[in-house]
């Protein structure tokens, strides 16, 4: 436990020590934090990744210069090429490919994941897989060490599944985001700097539905060191997953990974989505394609632009029309109307209620299919959004 962690541990029980006079609140809880700890360590792993590179743009950041994610078919075994010989047919050993080439980087070290199954499928942080990696590896607390085969990801929640040939895996509890309560305490455990028992920081639950509804804030450290491991309570059972937050607040993103709060990515709430990803699906954010007003306070939300190859644009929106609903849901003005499509994916739709342009009766537009948000906007900073895309930064209230 990080001395920080102690610190608020204190702050929070000085109170009840100061009213009875002893030390018996800090005795009474050490055996719970432990036994919390030793409930997830069976399930909390050890993630490595081993060769893949990328082209060195000369850009700062992890994820700079990186092509967007591609669908994972299922693998099928290949057969053996009679061509890949090590022996060039006169006797002499054919030269090695070095793992780095010049102008590259190479793709290896140690984070965490947890499993999922009993049947081997395991979830991880996708930053793992920034630099497309060609070999994963996972290990199982008394197990053993296991290749893994890299599944499908969710570049919104910060997560991808991997599945490694295992049985009889032990298998959390997670917990429903909605039986979650701010307040009550967050464990971020990491397996990156230990092999018998995980590392844990200590938090509470600071926040709910941020990464428009996708995780919970917590004021547990989290770092590269444990991207991908358990937040569980007090009870061993996981909340979610440790990921970083992005500056735009759109998607999961590790430029913020030292800002002094985490998230956690919520898994109980999207068993759909874990079956699709375990088809090798790659799931986006979903993406409407407009641009609206700062100026128009509300109701609706009123457009200002809609780019040619959006959504919005194949449907009939125009600039000056004004959203009223969304499947339904009144929009209150453009940061709420960004918060009702962001929390959608690609492939998923949604019906409009639109007040035109010179028009005096609000229309019906949809379903709609979203499309992937395009994948340099994904990437975009806080600073580098426009101003009819920007978002309210307390997303998570609505």
């Amino acid at each position: 436990m990080s001395v920080r962690a102690l610190f608020a541990v204190a702050g929070l029980i000085a109170p009840l020590w100061a009213q009875r006079g002893g030390t018996d609140e800090f005795v009474q809880l050490e055996p719970v934090l432990q036994a919390a700890l030793h409930k997830a360590s069976a399930f909390v792993v050890t993630v490595e990744t081993f060769g893949g590179t990328r082209r060195v743009t000369g850009k700062e950041g992890p994820m700079d210069g990186l092509a967007p994610p591609k669908p994972r078919p299922k693998p099928k075994p290949k057969p053996k090429d009679p061509d890949d010989d090590d022996d060039d047919g006169e006797g002499k050993k054919k030269p090695k490919i070095p793992l780095v080439a010049g102008g590259f980087q190479q793709a290896q070290g140690k984070t965490t994941g947890v499993i999922l199954s009993s049947d081997g499928w395991i979830v991880i942080s996708r930053f793992a897989l920034n630099l497309d990696p060609t070999t994963v590896l996972i290990t199982v607390p008394d197990r053993g060490t296991f290749h893994a085969v890299r599944a499908g990801e969710d570049t919104s929640r910060g997560i991808a599944l991997v599945k490694i040939e295992a049985d009889d895996l032990p298998v959390p509890e997670f917990v429903h985001p909605n039986d979650v309560r701010v307040g009550q305490w967050a464990f971020a455990l990491g397996r990156t700097f230990a092999q018998r028992e995980p590392t844990v920081h200590l938090g509470i639950v600071s926040a709910k539905r941020r990464l428009f509804g996708r995780a919970l804030q917590i004021d547990a450290y989290t770092s590269p060191a444990n991207y991908g491991g358990a937040v569980i309570d007090i009870h061993g059972r996981v909340l979610g997953i440790a990921v970083p937050l992005s500056p735009s607040g759109r998607n999961a993103g590790v430029e913020w990974y030292d800002s002094g709060i985490g998230f956690a990515t919520t898994i109980a709430d999207i068993p759909h989505l874990i079956a699709r990803m375990q088809e090798g699906q790659i799931l986006q954010r979903g993406w409407l394609g407009v641009q609206l007003s700062t100026s128009h306070l509300g109701p609706g939300a009123k457009i200002t632009g809609t780019p040619k190859d959006g959504a919005a644009a194949k449907a009939g929106l125009r600039k000056g029309d004004i959203i009223l609903k969304v499947d339904g849901v009144d929009v209150l003005n453009g940061p709420h109307f960004q918060m009702l499509v962001s929390s959608r994916l690609g492939g998923d739709t949604c019906t409009l209620f639109v007040k035109k342009k010179r028009k005096d009766e609000p229309v019906e537009i949809g379903p709609i299919a979203l499309k992937n948000a395009p994948w340099s906007e994904q990437q975009r900073g806080a600073e580098e959004v426009p101003a009819s895309f920007s978002l309210p930064k307390g997303d998570g209230g609505r």
